[in-house]
């Protein structure tokens, strides 16, 4: 891949998902602010979740489809500018659970066409290298995210925040015109697509997606617990998401290298560690009181989701045919989504339900169920 494109893709997941990322821990406390109880919280943030899955598969549909990723991505900046500003304008949960929706919907359309084009431009003996520099972005962004959005919204409150999102989300806009357009095998051919019928993504795809899937869930799990708890103990806002900041210090050089281990290694081995990994996050969080009780919590989730965001796209293009790999990439993306989605609704419920503590030790379960799923996940297409 010519450096360009790496940078341009690199800065364009940075700036996405310092929206996305810097205002996810203070969602569930922005929720509790208009009135909002621990399973409403969950159910609005499930439905945000939702979004974003709706928005990684019609970006792959598209992709495939038009072949014009670079206009879609320029689009959907244009586009969540003013969506941004509006999440701060909220005044009841019905606004909040609208504007943040829409506002997922684009992120999620965003960062599938961005691994998209990274899938297309890798080749397969730098796909762990290009994703781990990918994933890096998510790091970084964990660390600006999360030192600069919760003082914002201690100082001045939702709306500055938001107000100052949006302002980054133009300029996500700007990065996403230096990207360089990359077409499929399949579309550099004079063949219809419709002259033969689409490739398969095969079951050992089928298999990684029900592993991310539950991954994931545990993910958004501790992440809408450790918010609640620290929420619960009197922890402010700067607390809260500075705490995710701490886990993006400890982690901050590990994609890269994760990713160039995935190029040497075998891949499944490194995404099962990752995932045991965030079973010990859980198990911690469950005993969490004291503010370095949770720092070390999210240190050792953050490090599962450096290996998951370096390997699982790499393994991704590993299992599925170049002409499929928008479907396959998107679909995997909304695995993420998906997990959001089943964490936040199912964890709200269930701590209403079994209290705090009781809902962690079930969430423990998901991750193992994620390394069993890993086994038959063997072929290779190329």
């Amino acid at each position: 891949m010519r450096k360009r494109q790496l940078a341009a893709l690199f800065l364009s997941n940075l700036i996405l998902l310092i929206v996305g990322i810097g205002a996810l821990p203070l969602l569930p406390v922005y929720a509790t602010e208009l009135g909002a109880p621990a399973a409403v919280t969950g159910m609005y943030l499930s439905f945000c979740y939702f979004s974003i899955a709706a928005g990684s598969l019609l970006a792959g549909w598209l992709s495939d489809r038009l072949q014009r990723r670079k206009t879609l991505l320029i689009i959907v900046g244009a586009a969540g500018i003013p969506v941004t500003w509006l999440v701060g304008r909220a005044t009841n949960m019905w606004f909040l659970t609208v504007s943040t929706a829409a506002l997922w919907f684009l992120g999620g359309m965003g960062l599938a066409l961005t691994s998209i084009l990274a899938g297309l431009s890798a080749g397969p003996e730098e796909r762990g290298k290009v994703f781990g520099i990918l994933a890096l972005a998510s790091t970084v962004a964990t660390l600006i995210g999360g030192l600069g959005c919760g003082p914002i919204v201690d100082r001045w409150g939702f709306p500055a925040l938001f107000t100052v999102l949006s302002a980054v989300f133009a300029l996500w806009t700007l990065a996403t015109m230096l990207l360089n357009e990359v077409q499929s095998a399949e579309a550099r051919t004079s063949e219809m697509p419709t002259a033969r019928q689409a490739p398969g993504l095969g079951r050992p795809f089928a298999f990684l997606f029900s592993a991310g899937l539950l991954s994931m869930t545990a993910v958004f799990v501790n992440t809408l617990s450790r918010s609640l708890a620290m929420d619960s103990l009197g922890f402010a806002a700067t607390a809260i998401s500075s705490s995710g900041a701490i886990g993006a210090v400890a982690t901050l050089p590990l994609p890269p290298l994760i990713g160039r281990l995935s190029d040497q290694m075998e891949r499944r081995v490194l995404l099962g560690a990752g995932y045991l990994l965030s079973l010990a996050s859980i198990l911690l969080l469950r005993m969490s009181s004291l503010l370095w009780h949770f720092w070390a919590a999210v240190i050792l989730g953050s490090i599962s989701s450096a290996v998951a965001g370096a390997v699982t796209p790499a393994l991704v293009a590993d299992l599925v045919p170049r002409e499929a790999l928008g479907k396959g990439m998107s679909l995997s993306k909304a695995a993420n989504q998906i997990g959001g989605m089943v964490g936040f609704a199912g964890m709200g419920y269930a701590i209403q339900q079994l209290g705090l503590e009781g809902a962690l030790l079930a969430g423990a379960l998901l991750p193992l169920g994620a390394v069993i799923l890993l086994v038959p996940t063997r072929k290779r297409v190329g």
